[in-house]
């Protein structure tokens, strides 16, 4: 296979040779050449003479493209992607596929008839199947394996998501190795790009420093009430995600400590991570690594926010440690360096993305796509006939996870939480369901406090959005799994805790691309939100910060701004328009010396 965008020929160039394949029929010709001609579609309409056919270029753009989005069906959109995989492996872009054959050794084929029933390991099983076509047995497979099997798959399927299925294959294996009998011990890991280097993991530095670490970290979440009478905390405790940012942070720093020097048995004390001169250097070193160029000086950078988490957290280690006044200030005058300019407006993907959805049609299909998607999760759960006469059986497990998606966006529409807030909803505490008299005077009550800085933030639904969590919690939840656990959204693999928030997020993600073709995260609902409210009431900021749930209002001011400015605009256009609809209806405006009715430009 060769990725290479030198070797790689046009569009163009592969038409050519696809219109000289006389063993292909004229209609398969034609369909093939349609794949191509989608590429230049999703590539910004380019000339097939200038968009070359590669591999590791076009598979992501197809793969991530949207039917809707295309004006076409997914139908449709599934076999373009199936032609230009066609296409590739006729040039010799891509690698055969391998035919899947029964597994002949024993002692895969016991491992695979013995995994979990309600366990459905697509990618694991294809890594099993490749290491037994290749005859290695059980005991055998290593991280070498691994990496082959991503090679493997990279060279024959492409694709912009081939090293997270393989890692989760990975994921897969270990969580296989205490519920399978006789699963070989070895765990798998993948490892980073070629290319990138990899933090050292806490492990490699001292147990001293490692109790240390912990220690802080404990010290950060306590409460001053479970403080001991000779410990300040004077902090108020932080969150769990607060907590393992500030893990990272010391990870990172020890990190860069190693990368400009000091070795990992040296490195003894959480001290030495506030020394002055070792902290700065630490820092410059990462904000070389990630920070943007600077404007003006090519030859400085910019500190990034994650330059400026690792500067907030060397300030919170000061305060832990109590450095003493003129260390602590000086090190604190150094660390405001490192911390990125305040955000005072939206950023500019954000604002692409309000200025899109400001399109009707767009609007109108994410406004009502908790109802499509509704509507599919009744088709799934009794089944369906085509029109071709095929018969669809039902598929229960299918349906609930669709209306989980309905009643998941529909909150985000009501109520925008975040998404570890909104994963995390429990029946009986943060949602409440009250039955009206009528069918649709059902209400639920939103009652979250945030897990990010601890405020409530509430509301109640009503109508259509209220039947529709309504309809998912007492029709479609019983038919997923643990349906007496009082999660909203229950964990498919465990019964202690709810779904995973980067899963339903990304479940969300996908689910909005793929049926209005725009591309918005779980968190955008919270601008969208924003939007919408300073859009019908400009000044209602006290509004956007009780709904989403901010101790200030500098996040709305943000919103504000960019609002306001639009408003400001349009308001000054329309007092033009309306004084200009004034002097003419005049014969002679005060202070013109000629008729604007009568009045005519010279013929040149």
């Amino acid at each position: 296979m060769n990725n290479s965008p030198i070797t790689a020929p046009t569009i163009a160039e592969a038409l050519r040779q696809l219109e000289a394949c006389e063993d292909l029929p004229p209609s398969r010709r034609r369909t093939l050449t349609s794949a191509l001609m989608v590429i230049c579609r999703i590539g910004g309409k380019k000339s097939p003479a200038t968009l070359r056919l590669d591999p590791g270029t076009c598979l992501p753009m197809i793969d991530g493209a949207s039917a809707i989005g295309l004006g076409i069906t997914s139908k449709s959109l599934q076999n373009y992607r199936a032609s230009l995989r066609f296409v590739l492996r006729r040039l010799g872009l891509l690698a055969p596929v391998r035919r899947r054959e029964p597994v002949s050794d024993p002692a895969w084929a016991t491992l695979i008839a013995n995994l979990p029933s309600r366990f459905h390991p697509h990618r694991l099983r294809a890594f099993m199947e490749y290491c037994a076509a290749k005859d290695v047995p059980p005991g055998a497979v290593t991280n070498s394996s691994l990496e082959d099997f991503l090679r493997h798959r990279t060279e024959s399927r492409g694709g912009a998501n081939t090293r997270a299925d393989v890692r989760e294959a990975a994921r897969q294996w270990n969580r296989m190795r205490g519920l399978v009998p006789g699963w070989p011990e070895i765990e798998l890991a993948l490892g980073p790009v070629e290319g990138r280097v990899q933090a050292l993991p806490l492990a490699s530095y001292p147990a001293g420093l490692q109790a240390e670490i912990e220690e802080y970290l404990a010290w950060l979440a306590r409460s001053p009430e479970e403080a001991e009478e000779d410990d300040e905390v004077g902090h108020e405790p932080a969150s769990p995600a607060t907590v393992e940012t500030r893990r990272k942070g010391i990870r990172l720093l020890l990190w860069g400590l190693v990368e400009t020097g000091r070795t990992p048995e040296s490195i003894t004390r959480l001290a030495d991570l506030m020394h002055f001169d070792a902290t700065k250097q630490t820092l410059r070193w990462h904000r070389q690594r990630l920070g943007k160029p600077h404007p003006n000086r090519p030859t400085q950078t910019l500190p990034t926010h994650e330059v400026g988490m690792l500067a907030d957290t060397v300030r919170s280690l000061a305060a832990r440690y109590r450095l003493s006044g003129e260390a602590d200030a000086k090190l604190r005058r150094m660390l405001t360096v490192y911390r990125p300019k305040r955000q005072r407006e939206i950023g500019e993907d954000l604002a692409r993305l309000l200025d899109r959805l400001s399109d009707p049609d767009l609007q109108a299909k994410l406004m009502l796509l908790p109802s499509l998607l509704m509507r599919k999760a009744r088709r799934l759960r009794t089944g369906w006939t085509s029109k071709q006469g095929v018969d669809h059986p039902p598929k229960p497990r299918e349906a609930c996870w669709m209306a989980a998606l309905a009643a998941a966006i529909e909150i985000e529409l009501q109520l925008p939480l975040r998404v570890q807030d909104l994963a995390g909803l429990r029946l009986g505490d943060e949602l409440l369901v009250t039955d009206g008299n009528g069918p649709a005077a059902a209400e639920v009550h939103l009652r979250v406090v945030a897990n990010k800085n601890g405020q409530l933030v509430e509301s109640w639904l009503r109508g259509r959005a209220a039947e529709t969590v309504k309809e998912y919690l007492q029709k479609f939840r019983p038919l997923g799994p643990h349906p007496t656990m009082s999660w909203v959204f229950p964990n498919r693999e465990s019964a202690d805790r709810p779904r995973a928030k980067n899963h339903l997020s990304d479940a969300i993600a996908d689910t909005i691309h793929e049926h209005t073709g725009e591309r918005m995260t779980a968190h955008d609902f919270r601008a969208i939100a924003a939007a919408i409210v300073l859009e019908d009431h400009p000044h209602a900021l006290e509004d956007v910060r009780v709904l989403l749930g901010h101790a200030g209002f500098e996040v709305a001011l943000r919103h504000y701004r960019r609002t306001n400015r639009k408003g400001a605009a349009q308001r000054l256009s329309d007092a033009i328009a309306r004084r200009c609809r004034r002097a003419q209806s005049t014969t002679a405006p005060v202070g013109l010396p000629i008729d604007l009715a009568r009045w005519r430009p010279r013929a040149t």
